[in-house]
């Protein structure tokens, strides 16, 4: 979840920013509003589908680390009382 967030927080690189700043500008001397609409509709789409694939990966990711907190508990089990009760005893192994 950490890492998650960091990337979140993180600035995007330059030539992603200017990649953006470019397009914006493209779109902003287009003069015909029916293409801008059209424009506008396939990028609402195009949000809701990354949103939706993002949430579906984030739900997967924390059901996985769920899945991997409860294999640890369970593969972490004490030694056998005998083992035990030697080192106790005897200090060793």
């Amino acid at each position: 979840v950490k890492n998650i967030i960091n990337i979140l927080t993180t600035q995007p690189s330059l030539e992603s920013e200017f990649a953006v700043e470019s397009s914006i500008a493209e779109l902003n001397k287009i003069n015909d509003i029916d293409e801008l609409r059209e424009l506008a509709s396939v990028l609402a789409r195009a949000n809701f589908k990354q949103s939706r694939f993002i949430a579906n990966a984030l739900e997967i990711m924390c059901n996985q680390q769920d899945m991997l907190h409860i294999l640890k508990k369970k593969t972490k089990k004490k030694a056998p009382f005998t083992k035990r009760l030697k080192y106790i005893l005897f200090g060793k192994d």
